[in-house]
């Protein structure tokens, strides 16, 4: 029997046959790809969004290339990172819900693996086997045993997270139900690597790697997928001490300030009323001041953590600008969700097990290693900005965040789409803009075909929509459902929150899901509705009961188990 990795390598090159046995799939000259994650980053977080905090290097790709201003993923991490990484909608991916919090009647049911499936293909997969060089380096999520790791579905060259989060430092875990982190080399497990901050451990793999590639004749795929800026909330001390201080004009009048520059920006026009303050949050002026001098800590270190890795990634595009690259380089920078505002470490059903594993958790400076920070509604309704909401929930807040994307010898830069965009369609448009064409079938089974489409012709200034007007776009995850159709949104939002009747909204009109037209529409509800079903029929849905505790379940106190409840 052969080994493991020869296995492995077998499966690889019998793909490779299948791609090139019809033929050439590569456009020449061959574009670099280098794909960017970020983790719980909401809409308004980016200097091209509207942020006050330095972001130079994002600010540089929206220069260079064009904004999506209304892209949408799914509103957690894995199921959002499993459509990203290969066009098909999270359902037939193997996540259709995290495999974190899979209920009995969803485990074991097709599509609810718990980690990527074979009947779907990476964009590494691909691209690997069309002759380009690969790395994946950062936040994984999408399965942590053993030919289920980035290693084996398509990079090369691998250091990856297995689970969700992690502290930034160490190999302690983020929660209760995840105790510990695990890292990868390849396909196998490895130790962390050292103490190096996690933003800057990554990056510094992918710049070995682009240094290994550069004057080869592959080009290379490139996927950074960062821990920033998810909890803990950890920076650097020379970052922290860069925005120490900060915020203490408090979230009022950082969001209003928010607020008019995306007026400034055109993404919201001249005179819309700034959305009202999360009826999770206070005003700021009643605080005490020492509870406004915690809470501005509290956002001084996500805005640390943010900025950090804004210049990590610059340190990539300075990498490519040295090697005579980054022209020809399709960059995309997008965030797997909108920002995250629970807050597990107050929580008492795990107070204490943060106490003991974080000596330093109520201690300043905030963001410090030993530190645990979250920032909670309070200041993720600031990366939400003029949107509904938050992570978790099927509300803009928690869907609708920044892509940019950036080639410049590809197509024009400095301009902004309005056009709608779901996560399934970046893996087609990538392909697209390099000429390569999705597998029908890997050996042993056939493969679904992405279930989303191409935005080179926005890119390229050709076409104004991705998805033609009259074409649904279904979603549901963990209680919460939407179907977008044409400016169109309906959508539900199950318990705990009272919204569990079907809404609908005009997102055009409307971004901040504020006017519900349920009432007034009542066919186009109904209509909408019955496309929802359809949906939920086609992509073999299986819905999580509304008395399911999802967030209990990630707070509840299991420090002595050694993995999470998945299907692995």
């Amino acid at each position: 029997m052969l080994p493991a990795m020869s296995r492995r390598d077998t499966a690889l090159a019998l793909w490779v046959g299948l791609l090139t046995a019809a033929g050439p799939v590569l456009a020449e000259p061959r574009p670099n790809v280098l794909l960017v994650i970020a983790d719980d980053l909401g809409f308004g977080d980016i200097g091209a969004t509207g942020a006050e905090l330095p972001t130079p290097a994002l600010d540089r790709l929206a220069r260079d290339g064009v904004l999506f201003s209304n892209f949408h993923t799914a509103a957690t991490c894995s199921p959002s990172r499993a459509m990203l990484l290969t066009g098909v909608d999270h359902h037939r991916t193997g996540l259709g819900s995290m495999g974190e919090f899979l209920t009995d009647a969803q485990r074991g049911q097709p599509g609810y693996e718990g980690y990527l499936n074979d009947r779907v293909a990476t964009i590494g997969e691909i691209l690997r086997a069309a002759g380009y060089a690969t790395a994946f380096a950062g936040k994984w999520h999408l399965g942590r045993v053993p030919g289920r790791l980035p290693g084996d579905r398509g990079f090369e060259h691998t250091l990856a997270l297995v689970q969700g989060s992690a502290d930034n430092w160490s190999e302690l875990g983020p929660a209760p139900i995840e105790p510990r982190a695990d890292f990868t080399r390849g396909g196998e497990i490895v130790p962390r690597p050292d103490a190096r901050f996690s933003s800057t451990l990554y990056t510094d793999e992918i710049l070995g790697f682009l240094e290994r590639t550069a004057g080869g004749d592959r080009p290379f795929l490139a996927v950074l997928s960062f821990q920033a800026v998810h909890w803990p909330h950890h920076a650097p001390d020379a970052w922290l001490a860069r925005f120490a201080g900060g915020y203490r004009e408090g979230w009022d009048v950082a969001r209003l300030r928010r607020h008019q520059r995306l007026i400034e920006l055109g993404i919201l026009p001249p005179g819309a009323p700034a959305r009202a303050r999360s009826d999770r949050v206070v005003a700021w002026e009643t605080l005490a001041p020492e509870a406004r001098e915690h809470e501005a800590a509290r956002m001084a270190a996500y805005a640390a953590m943010l900025a950090q890795m804004d210049h990590e990634i610059g340190r990539v595009l300075e990498a490519l600008d040295a090697s005579g690259r980054y022209r020809d380089t399709l960059v995309a920078f997008v965030s797997d969700n909108g920002p995250d505002a629970s807050e597990p470490d107050l929580d008492p059903r795990s107070r204490s097990w943060y106490e003991q594993r974080y000596p330093r958790l109520g201690v300043p400076p905030i963001g410090a290693r030993g530190t645990y920070p979250s920032y909670g509604p309070q200041w993720a309704q600031l990366g939400a900005i003029h949107l509904r909401d938050f992570k978790g929930t099927a509300y803009e807040g928690g869907m609708r965040v920044p892509l940019l994307l950036s080639h410049p010898s590809g197509f024009a830069g400095g301009r902004r789409s309005d056009a709608f965009a779901f996560a399934t369609d970046l893996v087609p448009t990538l392909l697209d803009a390099v000429g390569v064409e999705h597998p029908a079938r890997r050996p042993g089974n056939e493969l679904y075909a992405p279930s989303g489409r191409s935005a080179l012709g926005v890119l390229r200034g050709t076409a104004e929509r991705i998805h033609p007007a009259g074409e649904p776009v279904g979603y549901e995850l963990m209680k919460n459902s939407a179907l977008f159709l044409g400016d169109h949104k309906l959508v539900k939002v199950g318990p705990p929150a009272d919204h569990s009747q079907w809404r609908l909204f005009d997102l055009r009109r409307d971004p901040s899901e504020t006017n519900d037209l349920a009432a007034t529409e009542p066919e186009r509800l109904a209509q909408m509705r019955l496309l929802y079903e359809a949906y939920e029929r086609d992509y073999g849905v299986v819905p999580m009961p509304d008395d399911y505790d999802v967030w209990g379940a990630l707070l509840r106190a299991t420090p002595d188990s050694p993995d999470s409840p998945g299907a692995e």
